[in-house]
Protein backbone atom coordinates (compact mmCIF):
# COMPACT_ATOMS: atom_id res chain seq x y z
CA UNK A 1 0.00 0.00 0.00
CA UNK A 2 1.04 2.91 -0.88
CA UNK A 3 2.03 5.52 2.00
CA UNK A 4 2.27 9.47 1.18
CA UNK A 5 3.60 11.51 4.20
CA UNK A 6 3.61 15.28 3.84
CA UNK A 7 6.39 17.85 5.34
CA UNK A 8 5.45 20.92 5.55
CA UNK A 9 8.23 23.61 5.02
CA UNK A 10 7.68 27.12 6.86
CA UNK A 11 9.14 29.97 5.39
CA UNK A 12 9.05 33.25 7.03
CA UNK A 13 10.33 36.19 5.28
CA UNK A 14 10.93 39.76 6.72
CA UNK A 15 10.44 41.63 3.99
CA UNK A 16 7.54 42.84 0.90
CA UNK A 17 7.02 39.56 -0.96
CA UNK A 18 8.15 35.45 -1.27
CA UNK A 19 6.45 33.19 -3.76
CA UNK A 20 2.58 33.45 -2.98
CA UNK A 21 2.71 36.37 -1.21
CA UNK A 22 3.32 40.08 -1.87
CA UNK A 23 2.53 42.59 1.44
CA UNK A 24 2.95 46.64 2.04
CA UNK A 25 4.33 48.40 3.60
CA UNK A 26 7.51 47.24 5.19
CA UNK A 27 6.85 48.08 8.73
CA UNK A 28 4.02 49.44 10.85
CA UNK A 29 4.79 52.21 12.65
CA UNK A 30 2.58 54.13 15.63
CA UNK A 31 3.43 56.72 18.74
CA UNK A 32 1.40 57.00 21.82
CA UNK A 33 0.23 60.57 21.17
CA UNK A 34 -1.62 60.76 17.49
CA UNK A 35 -0.96 57.69 15.67
CA UNK A 36 -3.31 55.01 17.00
CA UNK A 37 -4.24 53.04 14.33
CA UNK A 38 -2.63 51.70 10.69
CA UNK A 39 -2.95 49.06 8.11
CA UNK A 40 -1.54 46.29 6.30
CA UNK A 41 -2.40 45.29 2.67
CA UNK A 42 -1.39 41.92 1.38
CA UNK A 43 -2.33 39.76 -1.99
CA UNK A 44 -2.17 36.22 -2.43
CA UNK A 45 -0.36 35.75 -5.82
CA UNK A 46 -0.07 31.98 -6.01
CA UNK A 47 -2.08 30.35 -8.64
CA UNK A 48 -5.11 28.58 -6.09
CA UNK A 49 -6.83 29.62 -3.33
CA UNK A 50 -4.94 30.00 -0.17
CA UNK A 51 -6.46 30.39 3.60
CA UNK A 52 -3.89 32.39 5.94
CA UNK A 53 -3.73 33.11 9.53
CA UNK A 54 -2.50 36.48 10.83
CA UNK A 55 -1.20 37.06 14.21
CA UNK A 56 1.57 39.17 16.35
CA UNK A 57 4.55 37.28 17.24
CA UNK A 58 7.86 38.26 18.51
CA UNK A 59 11.72 37.69 17.55
CA UNK A 60 15.05 38.75 18.26
CA UNK A 61 17.31 39.82 15.76
CA UNK A 62 21.14 38.14 15.47
CA UNK A 63 23.73 39.77 14.15
CA UNK A 64 23.21 38.75 10.40
CA UNK A 65 19.48 40.08 10.35
CA UNK A 66 17.85 36.43 10.35
CA UNK A 67 15.15 35.91 13.39
CA UNK A 68 14.76 33.73 16.07
CA UNK A 69 11.48 33.66 18.22
CA UNK A 70 11.45 34.69 21.89
CA UNK A 71 8.93 34.30 24.33
CA UNK A 72 10.18 36.83 27.15
CA UNK A 73 11.07 40.04 25.90
CA UNK A 74 14.78 41.53 25.93
CA UNK A 75 15.98 44.56 28.30
CA UNK A 76 15.42 47.54 26.68
CA UNK A 77 12.60 45.63 24.29
CA UNK A 78 9.11 45.44 25.17
CA UNK A 79 6.21 43.58 23.70
CA UNK A 80 4.32 45.48 21.24
CA UNK A 81 1.80 42.41 21.29
CA UNK A 82 0.41 43.46 24.48
CA UNK A 83 -1.35 47.10 23.19
CA UNK A 84 -2.21 46.01 20.03
CA UNK A 85 -5.71 44.55 18.23
CA UNK A 86 -5.75 43.73 14.56
CA UNK A 87 -8.46 42.30 12.10
CA UNK A 88 -8.99 39.91 10.46
CA UNK A 89 -7.43 36.88 12.25
CA UNK A 90 -7.71 34.80 9.37
CA UNK A 91 -8.81 35.45 5.68
CA UNK A 92 -9.63 32.75 2.72
CA UNK A 93 -8.06 34.61 -0.75
CA UNK A 94 -8.78 33.41 -4.13
CA UNK A 95 -5.52 34.09 -6.62
CA UNK A 96 -4.89 37.99 -6.83
CA UNK A 97 -7.56 38.53 -4.46
CA UNK A 98 -6.49 41.49 -1.37
CA UNK A 99 -6.85 41.83 1.82
CA UNK A 100 -6.56 44.83 4.30
CA UNK A 101 -5.51 44.03 8.09
CA UNK A 102 -6.44 47.20 10.36
CA UNK A 103 -4.29 47.45 13.51
CA UNK A 104 -4.69 49.58 16.75
CA UNK A 105 -3.25 50.52 19.63
CA UNK A 106 -4.64 50.11 23.20
CA UNK A 107 -4.27 53.09 25.46
CA UNK A 108 -0.51 53.07 27.22
CA UNK A 109 -1.46 55.37 30.12
CA UNK A 110 0.70 53.39 32.57
CA UNK A 111 3.23 52.40 30.07
CA UNK A 112 6.83 53.66 30.59
CA UNK A 113 8.77 55.37 27.89
CA UNK A 114 10.09 53.15 25.16
CA UNK A 115 9.96 51.32 21.63
CA UNK A 116 8.10 48.59 21.60
CA UNK A 117 8.38 45.74 18.94
CA UNK A 118 6.40 42.62 17.96
CA UNK A 119 6.15 41.42 14.44
CA UNK A 120 2.81 40.77 12.18
CA UNK A 121 3.14 36.84 11.18
CA UNK A 122 1.01 35.90 7.91
CA UNK A 123 1.40 32.59 7.71
CA UNK A 124 -0.38 30.58 4.91
CA UNK A 125 -2.48 27.76 6.24
CA UNK A 126 -2.11 24.04 4.70
CA UNK A 127 -5.32 22.97 2.78
CA UNK A 128 -7.08 19.97 2.86
CA UNK A 129 -5.89 18.40 -0.47
CA UNK A 130 -2.15 19.09 1.30
CA UNK A 131 -3.16 17.13 4.41
CA UNK A 132 -4.70 14.09 2.50
CA UNK A 133 -3.15 13.71 -1.06
CA UNK A 134 -2.98 11.08 -3.63
CA UNK A 135 -0.75 9.46 -5.78
CA UNK A 136 -0.93 6.78 -8.63
CA UNK A 137 1.87 4.51 -8.97
CA UNK A 138 5.43 3.95 -6.12
CA UNK A 139 7.62 0.71 -6.28
CA UNK A 140 6.05 -2.00 -4.01
CA UNK A 141 4.27 0.17 -1.93
CA UNK A 142 6.99 2.18 -0.74
CA UNK A 143 7.03 5.36 1.29
CA UNK A 144 6.57 8.84 -0.33
CA UNK A 145 7.57 12.09 0.80
CA UNK A 146 5.40 14.90 -0.42
CA UNK A 147 7.36 18.39 0.32
CA UNK A 148 4.22 21.14 0.81
CA UNK A 149 6.40 24.72 1.17
CA UNK A 150 3.71 26.80 3.47
CA UNK A 151 5.01 30.79 2.68
CA UNK A 152 4.64 33.52 5.02
CA UNK A 153 5.82 36.58 5.42
CA UNK A 154 6.47 39.03 8.49
CA UNK A 155 7.14 42.84 9.30
CA UNK A 156 7.85 44.95 12.23
CA UNK A 157 4.97 46.75 14.06
CA UNK A 158 6.37 49.50 16.44
CA UNK A 159 5.00 51.67 19.15
CA UNK A 160 7.02 54.63 20.18
CA UNK A 161 6.29 56.54 23.52
CA UNK A 162 8.63 59.17 24.75
CA UNK A 163 11.23 60.89 22.92
CA UNK A 164 13.51 58.19 21.10
CA UNK A 165 16.69 58.50 19.38
CA UNK A 166 19.40 56.48 17.58
CA UNK A 167 22.40 56.46 16.15
CA UNK A 168 24.87 54.20 14.97
CA UNK A 169 28.91 53.97 13.37
CA UNK A 170 30.78 51.36 11.35
CA UNK A 171 32.75 49.30 12.78
CA UNK A 172 35.31 46.47 11.28
CA UNK A 173 35.47 46.02 7.23
CA UNK A 174 36.08 42.92 5.46
CA UNK A 175 36.75 42.75 1.39
CA UNK A 176 35.20 38.85 1.21
CA UNK A 177 34.51 36.05 -1.69
CA UNK A 178 31.92 34.24 -1.46
CA UNK A 179 30.46 31.69 -3.87
CA UNK A 180 33.42 33.46 -6.37
CA UNK A 181 32.04 37.12 -5.73
CA UNK A 182 33.56 40.07 -3.73
CA UNK A 183 31.27 40.85 -0.90
CA UNK A 184 32.02 43.54 1.97
CA UNK A 185 31.42 42.41 5.40
CA UNK A 186 30.52 45.52 7.48
CA UNK A 187 29.73 45.71 10.75
CA UNK A 188 27.32 48.61 12.03
CA UNK A 189 26.85 49.23 15.98
CA UNK A 190 23.84 50.76 17.19
CA UNK A 191 23.49 53.08 20.29
CA UNK A 192 20.68 54.81 21.61
CA UNK A 193 16.99 53.64 22.79
CA UNK A 194 15.29 52.55 19.79
CA UNK A 195 15.49 50.80 16.82
CA UNK A 196 18.02 52.30 14.03
CA UNK A 197 16.90 52.26 10.34
CA UNK A 198 20.14 52.85 7.94
CA UNK A 199 21.60 52.16 4.39
CA UNK A 200 24.84 51.45 3.35
CA UNK A 201 27.01 52.13 0.28
CA UNK A 202 30.24 50.73 -0.42
CA UNK A 203 32.66 53.25 -3.24
CA UNK A 204 35.60 53.15 -5.08
CA UNK A 205 36.38 56.30 -6.00
CA UNK A 206 33.32 57.92 -7.62
CA UNK A 207 31.75 54.61 -8.21
CA UNK A 208 29.14 52.91 -6.36
CA UNK A 209 30.12 49.27 -6.07
CA UNK A 210 27.36 47.85 -3.66
CA UNK A 211 24.50 48.70 -0.86
CA UNK A 212 22.17 47.64 1.39
CA UNK A 213 19.54 50.05 1.80
CA UNK A 214 16.61 50.23 4.43
CA UNK A 215 18.36 47.68 6.71
CA UNK A 216 17.01 48.05 10.37
CA UNK A 217 19.15 46.84 13.69
CA UNK A 218 16.50 46.61 16.58
CA UNK A 219 16.98 47.06 20.13
CA UNK A 220 17.54 43.30 20.49
CA UNK A 221 20.80 43.44 18.69
CA UNK A 222 23.80 46.01 19.49
CA UNK A 223 25.45 44.72 16.55
CA UNK A 224 24.57 43.87 12.95
CA UNK A 225 26.71 42.28 10.42
CA UNK A 226 26.18 43.48 6.97
CA UNK A 227 27.27 41.47 3.62
CA UNK A 228 27.04 43.86 0.80
CA UNK A 229 27.80 42.25 -2.49
CA UNK A 230 29.91 44.20 -5.06
CA UNK A 231 30.02 44.27 -8.18
CA UNK A 232 33.05 44.54 -9.09
CA UNK A 233 36.34 43.34 -6.80
CA UNK A 234 38.07 46.62 -5.70
CA UNK A 235 40.91 47.41 -7.01
CA UNK A 236 42.17 50.02 -4.81
CA UNK A 237 41.36 51.71 -1.50
CA UNK A 238 37.32 51.49 -0.87
CA UNK A 239 34.68 53.95 1.34
CA UNK A 240 32.08 52.50 3.11
CA UNK A 241 29.44 55.03 3.91
CA UNK A 242 26.41 54.89 6.75
CA UNK A 243 23.30 57.06 6.21
CA UNK A 244 20.43 57.46 8.88
CA UNK A 245 17.19 57.02 6.73
CA UNK A 246 15.24 58.27 9.42
CA UNK A 247 17.10 62.17 9.15
CA UNK A 248 18.65 61.26 5.90
CA UNK A 249 21.69 62.58 7.16
CA UNK A 250 25.28 60.47 6.55
CA UNK A 251 26.70 59.66 9.74
CA UNK A 252 30.11 58.71 9.14
CA UNK A 253 32.33 57.82 6.15
CA UNK A 254 35.12 55.03 6.65
CA UNK A 255 38.02 54.30 4.21
CA UNK A 256 39.66 50.92 4.06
Amino acid sequence: MLRIICVFIFVIWAGAANGNISLSPYYLEMDNVATRSGQVRFTNTSQSEKTYNIQLVNFKQNPDGSYVTISEPVAGNPFASPFLEWAPHQVTLQPGQSQVVRVRRRAMAAAPDGEYVSHMLIQEQASPSMMYGTAQGGANGGLVINLKPLYGVSIPVMIERGTLSASASIGDVRIERRNGKPVASIQVRRTGDRSFFGTVIVSQGRRELGRVADFRIFMTTPVRVLQVPLADEPSKDITVTLIDENTNETLETKSI
